[in-house]
């Protein structure tokens, strides 16, 4: 039991409380990513697995780095011992290799006992990942709709049904327009939404158009997985 009491070292230069002290903010840190991933991941491909991994990659890594400890023979034999290991998971989007890459890099700097380094880093890391999310950057459009329409001229005019669509749109684009000799016709327009959680309030306006029936409304948002 002389190996736990304090001073101690597991291994050469590293102590119990230096050991207790790198698993405990490994931990700590990795479960502060994980939280800020949960919270600003959007789109469809999200697992639990992924999740856990984030933290439990970092305690790994962390624990490694102190094994090593700058001996090169240890890092060589660990190097082949994780080799015969396949990873076959593809992550399927670029941030979540930020997400597991960050987490790697932050464990080393645990394992190295570069407590403030790491510290640091998961501090402006995730003031990042939330400031991105917030500001939504890199967004283009708010989002981009399509609808179609069946038009009957005798009983309404354009601007009537224009009035409705340019009130809930920033811009649209006409994209094919279909009259017959009856004098009913159908229209599709391509529109930027201001708001897209209001689609609803325009197709509802539309339909209470006199002249308009057999609304058609898709909405599609401007990032999407398949």
């Amino acid at each position: 039991m002389e190996m736990f009491r304090g001073g101690a070292a597991f291994a050469p230069g590293v102590t119990v409380e230096e050991a207790v002290m790198v698993l405990l903010l490994a931990f700590v840190l990795s479960q502060l990513t994980a939280w800020v991933y949960i919270y600003t991941h959007h789109g469809l491909s999200y697992s639990r697995a992924y999740v856990q991994s984030i933290v439990l990659l970092t305690i790994i890594l962390a624990l490694g780095m102190m094994v090593i400890n700058n001996n090169v023979a240890i890092a060589f034999g660990l190097v082949g011992a994780l080799s015969v290991i396949r990873f076959r998971n593809i992550l399927k989007d670029t941030r979540d290799t930020a997400f597991i890459f960050f987490a790697l890099i932050n464990s080393m700097a645990c394992g190295t006992r570069n407590f403030g380094l790491a510290v640091l880093g998961t501090v402006v890391f995730c003031l990042l990942a939330l400031y991105l999310h917030w500001s939504q950057f890199g967004s283009r459009h708010t989002g981009d709709g399509f609808v179609r329409f069946h038009w009957d001229m005798q009983r309404t005019g354009r601007p009537e049904w224009q009035t409705a669509l340019r009130h809930h749109c920033r811009s649209m684009q006409l994209v094919s327009q279909r009259f017959a000799e009856s004098g009913h016709g159908e229209v599709a327009y391509r529109l930027t939404m201001r708001d897209p959680s209001r689609a609803e309030l325009l197709v509802d306006e539309l339909r209470g158009t006199p002249g308009i029936s057999n609304v058609t409304f898709v909405l599609q948002e401007e990032e999407a997985e398949v």
